[in-house]
């Protein structure tokens, strides 16, 4: 079996059929379908259901509700694909791709192939998400090279499709117990053991944005629960002493993403007590100055982080105002 579509479901039953069938329409046709039902409380477990009953690529999975993390984390263990590709219940893919990007895929000994992702709102296809361009095109990079030759890092699993003995190699799963970031924490991982990544100029992946999306609205409690990913990257760095300098480099970058992912959104949710208190709490979990090393993405703020949290944090809250008063 070439390929498997892994879809964590919860309380998706508006946008759950269209999301199944831009799968079971595509050309391609050598997948399963694993569809991990999170616990949910509307009638999208038994939309899964369903769909089992008429097509026998499509397996369901039932669980009590653990999270995103562990609903794909279970679909990693169901999966006998070649390939795997992360798919949100609320998005959809774009008609014929994947097929595209299965040939490219088994080109060469790549172990991940990323193509475009769009924003999908109301029936139309719009903005790139985490664009890239054709200097990206006919070679191969290893992750540490994504991000020091290309400063190339995005934040979301799908868009890709992984080769699986990849995965299970480097004993790569999604972190359990965070709220927030899962998807960029995976994503460093992978970058620690990458070697072979190729780009495709197919589109592929439609991410349906919505007004009323959980992505768009920020509050003081997701940001407070982010500090959590930083100790995560931290016991990662402590559970594996053999990792190279380099790989911790990656780690050190993933840790400044969240603090800067943290004081960005912030401005969204701004008081001068939940400033102080993001603060201190985010200083409370960074032990040490951050090495980046050859990672010349963001370096100067990196510095600015390891000379002073408070200042930094002042300097993105006022660069934020100045782009509100610039639009």
């Amino acid at each position: 079996m070439q390929l498997t579509f892994i879809i964590p479901v919860y309380n998706i039953e508006r946008d759950l059929p269209s999301c199944l069938e831009t799968i079971l329409s595509q050309s391609f046709q050598d997948y399963e379908l694993i569809l991990i039902d999170d616990g949910s409380t509307d009638s999208s477990g038994r939309i899964c259901d369903d769909y089992g009953l008429i097509d026998n690529r499509v397996k369901v999975y039932h669980q009590k509700n653990a999270g995103v993390s562990a609903a794909r984390n279970l679909g990693l263990e169901k999966a006998r694909g070649k390939w795997i590709c992360f798919v949100d219940g609320d998005d959809m893919l774009y008609p014929n791709s994947v097929e595209v990007v299965l040939r490219e895929a088994n080109k060469g000994e790549v172990e991940m192939i990323i193509a475009r992702s769009h924003i999908f709102t109301n029936g139309e296809v719009k903005s790139e998400r985490y664009s890239f361009d054709e200097s990206f095109f006919n070679r191969t990079y290893s992750g540490y090279e994504l991000i020091v030759e290309k400063s190339y890092k995005r934040g979301s699993v799908c868009g890709c499709v992984f080769k699986r003995e990849f995965l299970r190699t480097n004993e790569l799963g999604f972190p359990l117990g965070l709220k927030i970031g899962e998807d960029s924490i995976f994503i460093s991982l992978v970058h620690l053991y990458l070697q072979n990544a190729a780009f495709i100029d197919q589109k592929f992946y439609l991410v349906n944005e919505r007004e009323d999306s959980a992505s768009r609205t920020w509050t003081f409690e997701k940001l407070e629960n982010m500090k959590a990913n930083i100790k995560f990257i931290d016991q990662y760095i402590g559970d594996h002493p053999g990792l190279q300098n380099y790989q911790k480099h990656i780690l050190d970058y993933s840790i400044y993403g969240v603090v800067s992912s943290v004081f960005n959104s912030l401005f969204h949710c701004f008081s001068v007590k939940n400033h102080i208190n993001i603060c201190i709490s985010i200083q409370k979990e960074i032990k040490r100055k951050l090495d980046t090393g050859d990672i010349s993405l963001s370096k100067g703020k990196v510095r600015l982080l390891n000379f002073s949290l408070p200042i930094y944090s002042f300097t993105v809250l006022l660069l934020q105002k100045f782009r509100q008063l610039s639009k």
